[in-house]
């Protein structure tokens, strides 16, 4: 499978998952609304694991660049 073939499948599935999980655990949801709030509940929680992932790579690379030594360091 090529990248976008991932994504797309990786998309589709947080998708049926969110809408069973809002279809059954709230009371007297119909699978319209459960599938309406899917739609807007999906783009949100990918865009919230890109986010965690680019600030995880992003701190990372500066723990890597500090100049000064970390205070445990600095005592021995």
């Amino acid at each position: 499978m090529t990248k976008w073939q991932k994504d797309v499948a990786v998309a589709l599935a947080l998708y049926a998952l969110v809408a069973v999980v809002i279809r059954y655990s709230s009371g007297g949801t119909g699978w319209g609304t459960a599938l309406l709030v899917a739609l807007v509940a999906t783009p949100l929680a990918l865009w919230m694991g890109w986010l965690r992932r680019r600030l995880n790579e992003q701190a990372v690379e500066w723990g890597r660049r500090r100049v000064r030594p970390w205070p445990e360091e600095r005592r021995r």
